[in-house]
C-alpha cells in the first residue's frame, strides 16, 4: 500500500512539473516572437534566459500544487480525464492565472513575479544585444547597396523559402511577400528588402544561409555569424 501511494504521489508531482513545461513551451514560443529582432539572441546561452525558464515552469507547477491541495482533501484518480484536465490547464495558464488571481485561488500576486523576470530580460537585451543588432542591420544595408545584383538572393526567398515557409499553410501570405519581392527586385530598394522581407522576418538560423543566397562576402557574414 506503501508503494503506490509513494507511486501515486510521484506521478501527482510529475503532473505537477508537467504543467509547468507545457507552459514554458507557449511562453518560449511567445519570447522567440517578442525578441526576434534581436538576431544574436542565443537564449540557451544566456543565464537570465534559465532564470526566465525556471519561473515560467515552477510558478504554474506550485500553483498547481496549491489549487491541488486546497480544493482536493481526497486525492481524485490519476485517469484520463484527470490528465486531460492537468493539460489544459498547463496550455492555458497565460489566461487562467488573472482569474486565479481575481478569485484569491491563491496567497501572492504572482503576475507581478512574471512580468519583473520579462522586464528584467528585456532590459538585459536591450543593454547587451541593442548596439550590435543595430549595427548589423545598418551594415547590410550598406553591403547590399554594393552589390551589383541582387536577384538570386530575391529568388530564392520569392521562389523557394517563402514558398516553402508559406505557401501551403498561408496562401495570403505567401503572395504578399511574392508580390513585395517582385516589386522589389524591379526597384533595387534594399532598405525595402530588409525592412520587409529580412528584419524580424527570417529566424537568426536561417538568416546566414538565406545572406549566402545574394552572394554577400564571406568576410561579412563570417563577422557576425562565425558558427554558420
Amino acid at each position: 500500500m506503501e508503494h503506490n501511494s509513494l507511486l501515486t504521489t510521484i506521478w501527482y508531482i510529475a503532473l505537477g512539473i508537467g504543467t509547468g513545461i507545457i507552459h514554458a513551451i507557449n511562453a518560449r514560443e511567445k519570447l522567440e516572437k517578442k525578441f526576434r529582432i534581436y538576431i544574436f539572441f542565443q537564449p540557451f546561452k544566456t543565464f537570465i534566459f534559465w532564470v526566465w525558464l525556471s519561473i515560467q515552469i515552477l510558478i504554474p507547477a506550485v500553483i498547481y500544487w496549491w489549487i491541488f491541495i486546497k480544493t482536493c482533501p481526497e486525492k481524485p484518480n490519476i485517469d484520463c480525464y484527470f490528465i486531460l484536465k492537468v493539460i489544459i490547464y498547463g496550455i492555458s495558464f497565460s489566461s487562467l492565472l488573472t482569474n486565479i488571481e481575481t478569485q484569491a485561488l491563491i496567497p501572492v500576486n504572482v503576475s507581478i513575479i512574471v512580468n519583473r523576470v520579462d522586464r528584467l530580460l528585456e532590459k538585459f537585451l536591450q543593454k547587451k544585444q541593442l548596439t550590435k543588432t543595430a549595427n548589423f542591420w545598418d551594415s547590410l544595408e550598406k553591403e547590399m547597396k554594393q552589390l551589383e545584383d541582387l536577384s538570386p538572393g530575391i529568388k530564392y526567398l520569392k521562389d523557394y523559402y517563402f514558398y516553402v515557409k508559406y505557401n501551403s499553410i498561408n496562401k495570403e501570405k505567401y503572395q504578399y511577400f511574392k508580390n513585395k519581392l517582385e516589386k522589389i527586385a524591379q526597384n533595387k530598394n534594399v532598405e525595402e528588402l530588409i525592412a520587409i522581407c529580412l528584419k524580424e522576418i527570417i529566424p537568426r538560423q536561417d538568416l546566414p544561409e538565406v545572406l549566402q543566397q545574394f552572394h554577400l562576402s564571406e568576410t561579412f557574414i563570417n563577422q557576425y555569424f562565425p558558427q554558420s
